[in-house]
Protein backbone atom coordinates (compact mmCIF):
# COMPACT_ATOMS: atom_id res chain seq x y z
CA UNK A 1 0.00 0.00 0.00
CA UNK A 2 2.83 2.34 0.87
CA UNK A 3 4.39 1.70 -2.53
CA UNK A 4 1.10 2.59 -4.18
CA UNK A 5 0.88 5.86 -2.26
CA UNK A 6 4.44 6.69 -3.23
CA UNK A 7 3.68 6.07 -6.89
CA UNK A 8 0.52 8.16 -6.69
CA UNK A 9 2.37 10.98 -4.98
CA UNK A 10 5.14 10.85 -7.56
CA UNK A 11 2.57 11.00 -10.36
CA UNK A 12 0.80 14.00 -8.87
CA UNK A 13 4.04 15.81 -8.08
CA UNK A 14 5.64 15.23 -11.48
CA UNK A 15 2.48 16.11 -13.40
CA UNK A 16 1.96 19.28 -11.36
CA UNK A 17 5.59 20.23 -11.90
CA UNK A 18 5.23 19.73 -15.64
CA UNK A 19 2.13 21.94 -15.64
CA UNK A 20 3.97 24.68 -13.72
CA UNK A 21 6.85 24.67 -16.20
CA UNK A 22 5.06 24.03 -19.49
CA UNK A 23 1.57 25.45 -18.86
CA UNK A 24 2.00 28.21 -16.27
CA UNK A 25 -1.18 29.86 -17.61
CA UNK A 26 -3.18 27.08 -15.98
CA UNK A 27 -1.86 28.14 -12.57
CA UNK A 28 -1.90 31.89 -13.14
CA UNK A 29 1.90 32.03 -13.18
CA UNK A 30 2.53 33.18 -16.74
CA UNK A 31 2.87 36.85 -15.76
CA UNK A 32 4.90 36.26 -12.61
CA UNK A 33 8.69 36.03 -12.61
CA UNK A 34 10.55 33.93 -13.51
CA UNK A 35 7.92 31.97 -15.43
CA UNK A 36 7.69 34.23 -18.53
CA UNK A 37 11.40 33.65 -19.16
CA UNK A 38 10.85 29.89 -19.02
CA UNK A 39 7.78 30.19 -21.28
CA UNK A 40 9.90 31.70 -24.06
CA UNK A 41 11.52 28.27 -24.49
CA UNK A 42 8.31 26.24 -24.09
CA UNK A 43 8.35 24.33 -27.41
CA UNK A 44 11.82 22.93 -26.81
CA UNK A 45 11.12 22.15 -23.17
CA UNK A 46 7.90 20.41 -24.16
CA UNK A 47 9.60 18.30 -26.80
CA UNK A 48 12.38 17.28 -24.43
CA UNK A 49 9.96 16.52 -21.61
CA UNK A 50 7.65 14.57 -23.89
CA UNK A 51 10.45 12.44 -25.31
CA UNK A 52 11.74 11.67 -21.81
CA UNK A 53 8.25 10.81 -20.61
CA UNK A 54 7.63 8.49 -23.56
CA UNK A 55 10.96 6.78 -23.04
CA UNK A 56 10.22 6.12 -19.37
CA UNK A 57 6.57 5.21 -19.97
CA UNK A 58 7.42 2.72 -22.70
CA UNK A 59 8.76 0.30 -20.12
CA UNK A 60 6.56 -1.35 -17.49
CA UNK A 61 7.42 -0.16 -14.02
CA UNK A 62 6.41 2.00 -11.08
CA UNK A 63 7.24 5.25 -12.92
CA UNK A 64 4.95 4.65 -15.88
CA UNK A 65 1.93 6.60 -14.47
CA UNK A 66 4.14 9.62 -13.73
CA UNK A 67 5.67 9.39 -17.20
CA UNK A 68 2.23 9.25 -18.80
CA UNK A 69 1.13 12.33 -16.83
CA UNK A 70 4.20 14.30 -17.82
CA UNK A 71 3.90 13.26 -21.47
CA UNK A 72 0.25 14.33 -21.52
CA UNK A 73 1.16 17.79 -20.20
CA UNK A 74 3.94 18.07 -22.79
CA UNK A 75 1.50 17.21 -25.57
CA UNK A 76 -0.95 19.83 -24.29
CA UNK A 77 1.85 22.42 -24.19
CA UNK A 78 2.82 21.65 -27.78
CA UNK A 79 -0.83 21.96 -28.79
CA UNK A 80 -1.07 25.40 -27.17
CA UNK A 81 2.17 26.45 -28.85
CA UNK A 82 0.91 25.31 -32.25
CA UNK A 83 -2.33 27.24 -31.75
CA UNK A 84 -0.52 30.46 -30.82
CA UNK A 85 1.77 30.11 -33.83
CA UNK A 86 -1.07 29.23 -36.18
CA UNK A 87 -1.28 30.88 -39.56
CA UNK A 88 -3.88 33.64 -39.73
CA UNK A 89 -5.64 34.34 -43.03
CA UNK A 90 -3.95 36.96 -45.19
CA UNK A 91 -6.39 39.44 -46.76
CA UNK A 92 -6.19 40.50 -50.36
CA UNK A 93 -4.38 43.86 -50.71
CA UNK A 94 -6.55 46.75 -51.81
CA UNK A 95 -3.93 47.89 -54.34
CA UNK A 96 -0.52 46.92 -55.64
CA UNK A 97 1.78 49.33 -53.81
CA UNK A 98 4.94 47.77 -52.29
CA UNK A 99 5.97 48.62 -48.75
CA UNK A 100 8.89 47.30 -46.70
CA UNK A 101 9.94 47.71 -43.07
CA UNK A 102 13.10 46.82 -41.19
CA UNK A 103 13.39 46.44 -37.42
CA UNK A 104 16.78 46.14 -35.71
CA UNK A 105 17.68 46.51 -32.04
CA UNK A 106 21.17 48.03 -32.06
CA UNK A 107 22.01 47.07 -28.45
CA UNK A 108 22.47 50.51 -26.93
CA UNK A 109 24.39 51.69 -29.96
CA UNK A 110 26.89 48.81 -29.98
CA UNK A 111 25.88 47.63 -33.45
CA UNK A 112 28.18 48.50 -36.33
CA UNK A 113 26.55 51.55 -37.99
CA UNK A 114 28.50 51.05 -41.22
CA UNK A 115 27.32 47.45 -41.54
CA UNK A 116 23.74 48.34 -40.71
CA UNK A 117 23.87 51.27 -43.10
CA UNK A 118 25.09 48.96 -45.86
CA UNK A 119 22.15 46.62 -45.19
CA UNK A 120 19.69 49.51 -45.33
CA UNK A 121 21.28 50.84 -48.53
CA UNK A 122 21.06 47.41 -50.13
CA UNK A 123 17.50 46.55 -49.07
CA UNK A 124 16.07 50.12 -49.20
CA UNK A 125 13.25 49.60 -46.66
CA UNK A 126 10.65 52.34 -46.55
CA UNK A 127 10.58 52.48 -42.76
CA UNK A 128 13.34 51.46 -40.34
CA UNK A 129 12.75 51.03 -36.60
CA UNK A 130 15.85 50.99 -34.39
CA UNK A 131 15.29 50.25 -30.69
CA UNK A 132 18.14 51.33 -28.40
CA UNK A 133 19.48 53.79 -30.96
CA UNK A 134 20.47 57.04 -29.31
CA UNK A 135 21.63 60.22 -30.97
CA UNK A 136 25.32 59.23 -31.26
CA UNK A 137 24.43 56.05 -33.11
CA UNK A 138 21.85 57.83 -35.24
CA UNK A 139 24.39 60.41 -36.37
CA UNK A 140 27.01 57.77 -37.22
CA UNK A 141 24.42 55.84 -39.19
CA UNK A 142 23.20 58.83 -41.18
CA UNK A 143 26.73 60.07 -41.93
CA UNK A 144 27.08 57.36 -44.57
CA UNK A 145 23.43 56.74 -45.41
CA UNK A 146 21.61 58.88 -47.93
CA UNK A 147 17.93 59.07 -48.71
CA UNK A 148 16.52 58.82 -45.18
CA UNK A 149 15.16 61.11 -42.49
CA UNK A 150 15.09 60.16 -38.81
CA UNK A 151 13.11 60.86 -35.65
CA UNK A 152 13.76 59.69 -32.12
CA UNK A 153 12.05 59.50 -28.78
CA UNK A 154 13.22 59.05 -25.23
CA UNK A 155 11.29 58.90 -21.94
CA UNK A 156 10.36 62.36 -20.82
CA UNK A 157 11.73 64.03 -23.95
CA UNK A 158 10.02 65.28 -27.07
CA UNK A 159 11.09 63.94 -30.45
CA UNK A 160 13.54 65.84 -32.54
CA UNK A 161 14.41 65.37 -36.16
CA UNK A 162 17.94 64.08 -36.68
CA UNK A 163 19.83 67.36 -36.39
CA UNK A 164 22.32 66.53 -33.66
CA UNK A 165 20.35 66.83 -30.41
CA UNK A 166 21.56 64.40 -27.75
CA UNK A 167 18.52 62.42 -26.64
CA UNK A 168 20.37 59.39 -25.31
CA UNK A 169 19.58 55.72 -25.98
CA UNK A 170 15.99 55.51 -27.15
CA UNK A 171 14.02 54.42 -30.19
CA UNK A 172 14.79 55.87 -33.61
CA UNK A 173 12.64 55.64 -36.72
CA UNK A 174 13.86 56.32 -40.26
CA UNK A 175 11.73 56.97 -43.32
CA UNK A 176 12.84 56.81 -46.93
CA UNK A 177 12.70 60.11 -48.77
CA UNK A 178 10.58 58.47 -51.46
CA UNK A 179 7.68 58.52 -48.99
CA UNK A 180 7.68 62.31 -49.16
CA UNK A 181 6.25 64.39 -46.34
CA UNK A 182 5.00 62.03 -43.68
CA UNK A 183 3.28 62.67 -40.36
CA UNK A 184 5.31 61.58 -37.36
CA UNK A 185 3.92 61.36 -33.84
CA UNK A 186 6.07 60.52 -30.85
CA UNK A 187 5.03 59.36 -27.42
CA UNK A 188 7.08 58.81 -24.29
CA UNK A 189 4.54 58.45 -21.51
CA UNK A 190 3.65 55.08 -19.96
CA UNK A 191 6.64 53.33 -21.53
CA UNK A 192 10.33 53.11 -20.78
CA UNK A 193 11.50 53.56 -24.35
CA UNK A 194 8.70 55.58 -25.92
CA UNK A 195 7.22 54.97 -29.36
CA UNK A 196 7.08 56.56 -32.81
CA UNK A 197 4.25 56.29 -35.35
CA UNK A 198 4.53 57.43 -38.96
CA UNK A 199 1.70 57.82 -41.46
CA UNK A 200 0.68 59.81 -44.53
CA UNK A 201 2.81 60.62 -47.54
CA UNK A 202 3.72 57.61 -49.63
CA UNK A 203 2.40 55.28 -46.92
CA UNK A 204 -1.14 55.99 -48.05
CA UNK A 205 -3.63 54.57 -45.51
CA UNK A 206 -0.95 52.54 -43.71
CA UNK A 207 0.55 53.61 -40.41
CA UNK A 208 3.75 52.15 -38.95
CA UNK A 209 4.35 52.04 -35.20
CA UNK A 210 7.84 51.55 -33.78
CA UNK A 211 7.90 50.24 -30.21
CA UNK A 212 10.19 48.66 -27.64
CA UNK A 213 8.36 47.36 -24.53
CA UNK A 214 10.23 46.85 -21.28
CA UNK A 215 12.83 44.11 -21.15
CA UNK A 216 11.71 40.83 -19.59
CA UNK A 217 13.57 40.56 -16.27
CA UNK A 218 12.23 39.44 -12.88
CA UNK A 219 12.01 43.00 -11.52
CA UNK A 220 10.50 44.48 -14.71
CA UNK A 221 7.96 41.76 -15.47
CA UNK A 222 4.96 43.93 -14.40
CA UNK A 223 6.13 46.76 -16.69
CA UNK A 224 6.72 44.25 -19.47
CA UNK A 225 3.16 42.91 -19.28
CA UNK A 226 1.66 46.41 -18.97
CA UNK A 227 3.56 47.84 -21.95
CA UNK A 228 2.62 44.89 -24.15
CA UNK A 229 -1.02 45.53 -23.26
CA UNK A 230 -0.62 49.07 -24.64
CA UNK A 231 -0.31 47.56 -28.13
CA UNK A 232 -3.91 46.35 -28.05
CA UNK A 233 -5.60 49.62 -29.09
CA UNK A 234 -3.25 49.93 -32.07
CA UNK A 235 -4.13 46.45 -33.29
CA UNK A 236 -7.82 46.29 -32.38
CA UNK A 237 -9.31 47.52 -35.65
CA UNK A 238 -9.01 44.84 -38.38
CA UNK A 239 -9.90 47.40 -41.05
CA UNK A 240 -7.18 49.94 -40.10
CA UNK A 241 -3.92 49.14 -41.93
CA UNK A 242 -1.29 49.11 -39.18
CA UNK A 243 2.21 47.66 -39.02
CA UNK A 244 3.92 47.33 -35.64
CA UNK A 245 7.70 46.90 -35.72
CA UNK A 246 10.08 46.46 -32.84
CA UNK A 247 11.83 44.42 -30.21
CA UNK A 248 8.79 43.32 -28.21
CA UNK A 249 10.82 41.30 -25.69
CA UNK A 250 8.21 38.54 -26.04
CA UNK A 251 7.63 35.43 -28.10
CA UNK A 252 4.29 34.24 -29.38
CA UNK A 253 4.28 31.83 -26.45
CA UNK A 254 3.69 34.72 -24.05
CA UNK A 255 0.13 35.44 -22.95
CA UNK A 256 0.52 39.25 -22.78
CA UNK A 257 1.60 39.42 -26.43
CA UNK A 258 -1.05 36.93 -27.52
CA UNK A 259 -3.73 38.98 -25.72
CA UNK A 260 -2.53 42.19 -27.38
CA UNK A 261 -2.64 40.76 -30.90
CA UNK A 262 -6.40 40.73 -31.38
CA UNK A 263 -6.97 40.46 -35.15
CA UNK A 264 -3.32 41.26 -35.95
CA UNK A 265 -1.19 38.83 -37.92
CA UNK A 266 2.38 38.22 -36.67
CA UNK A 267 4.29 37.79 -39.92
CA UNK A 268 7.34 36.76 -37.87
CA UNK A 269 5.60 33.68 -36.46
CA UNK A 270 7.85 31.20 -38.28
CA UNK A 271 11.08 33.11 -38.83
CA UNK A 272 14.45 32.13 -37.40
CA UNK A 273 15.40 33.27 -33.92
CA UNK A 274 16.34 36.92 -33.54
CA UNK A 275 17.94 36.77 -30.07
CA UNK A 276 20.59 36.25 -28.89
CA UNK A 277 22.62 36.65 -32.06
CA UNK A 278 25.60 34.77 -30.62
CA UNK A 279 23.52 31.58 -30.58
CA UNK A 280 22.74 29.57 -33.67
CA UNK A 281 19.38 30.57 -35.10
CA UNK A 282 17.88 27.18 -34.26
CA UNK A 283 18.56 27.67 -30.54
CA UNK A 284 17.49 31.25 -29.86
CA UNK A 285 14.05 32.84 -29.61
CA UNK A 286 12.12 35.28 -31.78
CA UNK A 287 11.40 38.42 -29.77
CA UNK A 288 11.74 40.97 -32.60
CA UNK A 289 8.46 41.12 -34.47
CA UNK A 290 6.45 42.64 -37.27
CA UNK A 291 2.67 42.63 -36.66
CA UNK A 292 0.12 43.74 -39.23
CA UNK A 293 -3.60 44.49 -39.41
CA UNK A 294 -5.91 45.52 -42.22
CA UNK A 295 -5.69 44.90 -45.99
CA UNK A 296 -1.91 44.64 -46.08
CA UNK A 297 -0.49 41.38 -47.40
CA UNK A 298 2.96 40.06 -46.47
CA UNK A 299 5.09 39.09 -49.47
CA UNK A 300 8.19 37.96 -47.59
CA UNK A 301 9.92 38.16 -44.22
CA UNK A 302 13.51 37.35 -43.39
CA UNK A 303 16.00 37.61 -40.55
CA UNK A 304 19.29 39.45 -41.17
CA UNK A 305 22.50 39.57 -39.15
CA UNK A 306 23.51 42.90 -37.59
CA UNK A 307 27.22 42.90 -36.67
CA UNK A 308 27.85 44.16 -33.15
CA UNK A 309 24.28 43.72 -31.92
CA UNK A 310 22.89 40.98 -29.70
CA UNK A 311 19.78 40.95 -31.93
CA UNK A 312 19.18 40.06 -35.54
CA UNK A 313 17.10 42.32 -37.75
CA UNK A 314 13.74 41.51 -39.31
CA UNK A 315 12.94 42.67 -42.86
CA UNK A 316 9.33 42.35 -44.06
CA UNK A 317 7.92 43.27 -47.45
CA UNK A 318 4.23 43.94 -48.05
CA UNK A 319 1.67 44.87 -50.65
CA UNK A 320 -1.29 47.15 -49.90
Amino acid sequence: MRAGLVRAGATVFSTAGAVAVLLPEALGLDRRPPWPIVTAFRPRLAVGTGVLGLAVGARPGPWRPAAVGVSTVAAAALGLSAWRHRRRPEPAPVGSEPLSVLGANVWLGRADPAALGATIAAERPDVVVLPEAGDPFRKRLLDDLEGYRAWSCAPGRRAVEATGADDGPCLTLLTAERLGEVDVTVGSTDTRSGWVVVSGGGLGPVRVLGVHPAVLLPDTTPDWARELALLRPWLADPARPTIVVGDLNATLEHGPLHDALGPARPVTRRVAATWPSRWRRAFGVTIDHVLVTGPVRARSVEVLDVPGSDHRAVLARFMW
